[in-house]
């Protein structure tokens, strides 16, 4: 569990810079907008809100059937895995962010939350292998069928999903202290 009051101010100006910068992109005129947007605690009941709130807004903006199922799987997996993954004080606050971002036809789906530096190494290379996996849809299907669930519930399905349904996939790790870092995601989908 992370102490959110030992975070100093350099951990804390990261994460709004972060999520300011994302912001900032979306305002303005033209067909730039915000889908959705969350900042703060997360936990099944927020997760069930912000999907209706996804779907709700997608359908207002007449986004296609089939786009809207790209990123509302996108959504979903991204949420769950904030949620599971990410730390948490005590009382489930988490430093985190989830945007959906809407520029033209390219919809941005935006995560970011912290993770113990233990863990970067190996999501940093998880992440990289999927980056790259030429058969990705053969990769899925193994996991899906062999993969074994972790503690957490997981087979590792997930970020096979976001980047089989989404047509950029970027990630990033900043280092906040000794002890934890920022991880961030960026998925387009273009309709």
């Amino acid at each position: 569990m992370i102490n959110f009051s030992k975070i100093g101010p350099i951990e804390k100006e990261i994460f709004a810079k972060k999520v300011k910068g994302i912001k900032t992109f979306y305002k303005g005129s033209g067909e730039k907008m915000f889908i959705v947007s969350h900042v703060g605690k997360l936990d099944q009941n927020k997760i069930n809100t912000i999907s209706t709130l996804i779907e709700a807004q997608l359908d207002f903006h007449n986004v296609s059937k089939r786009t809207t199922k790209r990123i509302f799987n996108i959504a979903i997996e991204s949420l769950q895995n904030s949620c599971l993954h990410g730390e948490k004080e005590e009382d489930c606050r988490q430093l985190l962010y989830f945007f959906i971002g809407k520029n033209a036809n390219e919809y941005t789906i935006f995560s970011g939350n912290i993770v113990p530096n233990q863990m970067v190494e190996n999501l940093k290379e998880h992440l990289t292998t999927i980056q790259k996996d030429a058969d990705l849809k053969k990769t899925y299907l193994n996991a899906f069928t062999h993969g074994e669930l972790s503690e957490k519930g997981g087979a590792g399905l997930g970020f096979l999903t976001m980047k089989l349904k989404s047509n950029s996939f970027n990630f990033d790790f900043l280092s906040l202290n000794n002890k934890f870092s920022f991880f961030s995601i960026q998925l387009k989908v273009i309709e």
